[in-house]
């Protein structure tokens, strides 16, 4: 596993793209959701999910995630509480070249999620190094800044 990484900030068109969502928990949900805001094509493998996921525009398979739901997808994310399946989902990822986001580690993935930023004039993205609270706390700041320019 690897302990330090650099990401590289990129903006990413996911309009119509083919994207894994594997867990059905609130982060699953939070994910999805911010996936669809940008026009990506989910599909959801989990045992259990929460009822708000099914109502939403995406593919749903009750059932165990399997090595092959990874093929033809342009990202996957890791959302289980199974910490040692996210790993096993990024290795593949990995193995594959494909986008990987995990859940359950600030590090051990190919993609992270943002605290992002978009009016008419502006699209920023912020992240505090995979700590959620951190990077919400400077996009309000950044939000009020914008708001008193």
């Amino acid at each position: 596993m690897e302990s330090r990484k650099a990401f590289f900030p990129l903006f990413i068109d996911l309009n119509s793209r083919e994207c894994l969502v594997v867990g059905g928990g609130n982060i699953a949900l939070r994910k999805i959701k911010t996936l669809l805001e940008y026009g990506a094509k989910i599909k959801v493998v989990a045992l259990e999910l929460l009822p708000e996921i099914e109502l939403l525009d995406v593919e749903v398979e009750r059932r165990r995630f399997e090595a092959m739901d990874i093929q033809n997808k342009f990202l996957v994310v890791a959302a289980t509480d199974n910490e040692n399946l996210n790993e096993m989902i990024v290795d593949l990822c990995d193995d594959n070249n494909i986008l990987v986001n995990n859940i359950s580690s600030k590090v051990y993935m190919s993609a992270r999620f943002t605290a992002h930023i978009e009016t008419q004039d502006y699209q920023i993205a912020v992240s505090a190094k995979g700590n959620p609270r951190e990077s919400v706390k400077l996009k309000k700041e950044i939000v009020e800044f914008l708001k008193n320019r």
